[in-house]
């Protein structure tokens, strides 16, 4: 007995100094292979023969199988003899490793470690190795979780997915200008039942905010499980802010425990800061989008795929260079890591064509490539950096499910049915309610939803907080959600997009998994009509037969150019040249003044209709039109001797001496009076004081002659006789009367 004791306590004693020195074996972190890059695994298969359990128990034996990719190596520069593969003290005991090449020539290495003949040791869920370079000794640690671990024994644990946080903002309700400074009071509401260990948030604030008092990380106090941790936050505005769509990133670090061991997560928020945009020009808006693919990829399958940049903005963007980054179940084997794109003009567009190739084992329907674009632009005659980024979906079939169109029908997967924003459009400035109905396309219930708006350059929200929370949504169920936004003032004319990003979780038989859905909602925009007339300015007196200028200001008081402006008069009883006109495209913020030259052929009231239309920024015809009554006066005349004007006897008969001086417009001398004034007759007068002879005889040459030798006289000292029947002292009653000769005209 006391043999068998000592053989105990010897045994036991070897364990435990077997175990402080596997301890003692340094934890290499990311990093502690330089020169050959770093080496993760993106994902396992276990099996017990050729099938995979759904559990697995104390003493049960499987293989599993571990897929590693190291994004710095490929197959032409990787030997697994240079490596040593070690199973380090785990959840597992016994096994032996066997390691396979998977990626071909200069992909990135993707290799599979396969331990064989494991068994479950029942406690945890943890599978630890260790991959050594044997020529420097530099190792690096890997260790996964293996979900179906644990399942049938009792107290058995299972790893818990990682805490839902929802970040919020609240500050001044009024927008930030620029030079100003706001407290803000940053909000992170635990969600789940674990409690965040050792939370940091981090932010990082946009192109146009700065942080006071130099610290851009917080640590707080533990958070527990449905409580809020908040930090205070205080925001400053440059002197030129560039765009009133201002956002401070919020990122938050913390450690937990999953019921198995203790692991590390971080929730990551973009929080709108209302601004109002001085001195400074909007950045420009590139839109990233891909082609259509007629199926999900599947593993092992290849697909091309075209990446288009569009330059929704105003300037020109010079160099641009375009950089790609698939998600771990995807490679590119084309060479597009970096491409040069030639310059883009506002509204042009350049496309990228990508290979894609999906590794054999794919573990996630949610697959993406990050698609970044990086730029040079004038800024106010400054050369700027600029720089854009969008996360593309591509749709994959896991590996074990069936290919075809329909395959991702059997994952979670949330789709927008229908949305509303109140009308046909939007207009810029104005709050409207964005109403969802989102739908759980899947089979499998899903949880712990998250919800994270995005309204780029032209939406904010109207609250304090981008994102939403929704305990759960079982399969082909939905979800009603209204977004309180506003379109920024600054907002362009025509489609604009908000970004809607979908976090969730789900239990597919043992294995709890998490989800993504990355969707743009497009809404179109539209800059308020402010294109102004004023009343038209009319002169103080307006006479029969003389030009008259009407003038009607206007002012285009919107923030897009109106086109194709035209005005045209409507009247009766008015002679004008200029019936119509085309002024052409007014800018924002331009005014000035129509003129139309009027000329009114008959006296009194004289109704006018003015009609203005042009093209709004939306490219709708729009027309304007104003009624007007002017009032035309005969032209006044200065009375005969004795105070007498020339009858006018209706037959066209007028004063006989208008059309000898010259007609319409010319200068009258009175040889009694010595009064010069100008005359502006009536084409219908001039017509009918055309035919006078200005003598009884018209075959009196003589009287003629003296007529013409009369008028070219400056001053009328004396009176040739018989030349004017006008003279002084002569004798009205002589004259004779033009009513007793119908055939006389005067």
């Amino acid at each position: 007995m006391m043999r068998s004791a000592f053989f105990k306590r010897s045994a036991a004693l070897l364990c435990a100094v077997l175990l402080l020195f596997t301890l003692a074996i340094p934890a290499f972190a990311e990093g502690d292979l330089p020169e050959d890059g770093t080496f993760f695994a993106v994902g396992y298969r276990l099996s017990v023969g050729s099938s995979t359990p759904g559990r697995l128990g104390r003493g049960s034996t499987a293989d599993i199988t571990v897929t590693v990719k190291n994004v710095s190596l490929s197959a032409n520069t990787f030997s697994a003899d240079q490596y040593d593969f070690s199973k380090l003290i785990d959840s597992f005991s016994e096994g032996t490793a066997k390691v396979t090449t998977e990626s071909k020539g200069s992909d990135p290495l993707v290799i599979k470690v396969r331990f064989s003949r494991m068994k479950y040791s029942g406690s945890g869920q943890s599978l630890r190795f260790q991959i050594t370079r044997k020529d420097t000794g530099a190792s690096q640690l890997i260790e996964l979780t293996i979900a179906e671990a644990g399942g049938t024994d009792e107290g058995a644990s299972q790893p818990a997915p990682e805490p839902q946080v929802l970040v919020s903002c609240s500050g001044p309700q009024t927008p930030l200008e620029a030079g100003q400074e706001a407290e803000f009071t940053v909000s992170f509401r635990n969600l789940s039942d674990l409690e965040l260990k050792s939370p940091v948030a981090s932010f990082t604030p946009s192109e146009s905010l700065t942080i006071s008092g130099g610290s851009y990380s917080f640590l707080l106090d533990p958070i527990k499980a449905k409580q809020t941790g908040s930090v205070k936050v205080k925001l400053k505005a440059s002197d030129s802010i560039s765009s009133p769509a201002q956002s401070l990133q919020a990122d938050l670090k913390f450690t937990y425990f999953n019921n198995v061991s203790e692991a590390q997560a971080t929730a990551s928020d973009k929080l709108p800061i209302l601004t109002i945009a001085r001195g400074g020009e909007a950045p420009p808006v590139v839109l990233a989008s891909r082609s259509t693919l007629k199926k999900p990829i599947a593993a092992g399958e290849t697909a091309s795929l075209t990446v288009t940049f569009s330059n929704k903005g105003d300037v020109k963007l010079l160099s641009p260079v375009a950089s790609f980054t698939p998600s771990d179940a995807l490679l590119i084997e084309s060479d597009a890591g970096s491409v040069l794109l030639p310059d883009l003009d506002p509204g042009q567009t350049a496309s990228v064509s990508l290979t894609l190739r999906a590794l054999p084992e794919i573990s996630s329907a949610n697959q993406s490539i990050q698609a970044d674009l990086k730029f040079t632009y004038s800024a106010g005659g400054t050369m700027t950096q600029g720089s854009s980024s969008d996360r593309l979906s591509v749709p994959a079939n896991p590996t074990g499910s069936s290919s075809g169109e329909g395959a991702e029908a059997s994952v979670p997967h949330i789709v927008v049915s229908d949305f509303s924003y109140g009308g046909e459009s939007v207009d810029a400035g104005s709050n409207f309610d964005l109403k969802l109905h989102f739908e759980n396309k899947g089979s499998l219930p899903i949880e712990n939803i998250l919800l994270m708006v995005d309204g780029g350059e032209n939406f904010t929200l109207s609250g304090g907080s981008s994102s939403f929370f929704f305990a759960s949504l079982a399969p082909g169920a939905g979800q009603d959600q209204t977004l309180p936004l506003q379109a920024l003032p600054a907002a362009k004319s025509g489609a604009q997009s908000v970004a809607l990003s979908f976090k969730y979780e789900y239990v597919d038989g043992t294995k709890r998994g998490a989800g993504s859905e990355d969707i743009k909602l497009s809404m179109p925009v539209v800059q308020p009509d402010r294109f102004e007339i004023s009343s038209p300015q009319i002169p103080e007196s307006i006479n029969v037969g003389e030009e008259t200028v009407l003038t009607i200001p206007y002012v285009n008081k919107g923030k897009s150019e109106i086109a194709n402006v035209e005005a045209f008069v409507t009247a009766e009883n008015i002679d004008t040249p200029t019936k119509s006109q085309y002024i052409g495209n007014i800018a924002a913020g331009a005014g000035g003044n129509i003129g139309f030259v009027l000329t009114p052929e008959e006296s009194g009231p004289i109704p006018l209709v003015l009609k203005i239309t042009y093209e709004d920024s939306n490219e709708k015809v729009q027309e304007k039109e104003i009624s007007v009554e002017i009032f035309a006066e005969e032209l006044p005349m200065d009375p005969l001797p004795g105070g007498d004007l020339p009858p006018e006897d209706g037959e066209g008969n007028s004063f006989p001496w208008a059309p000898v001086l010259g007609g319409t417009g010319a200068a009258a001398l009175f040889a009694g009076g010595g009064v010069i004034f100008a005359l502006r007759g009536r084409k219908k007068k001039q017509q009918s004081a055309a035919s006078w002879s200005g003598w009884d005889d018209p075959n009196d040459e003589e009287a003629l002659a003296n007529w013409n030798e009369a008028a070219e006289e400056p001053e009328f000292s004396e009176d040739p006789e018989g030349s004017d029947p006008f003279r002084a002292g002569s004798d009205p009653d002589e004259w004779g009367d033009p009513e007793e000769d119908t055939e006389k005209e005067w």
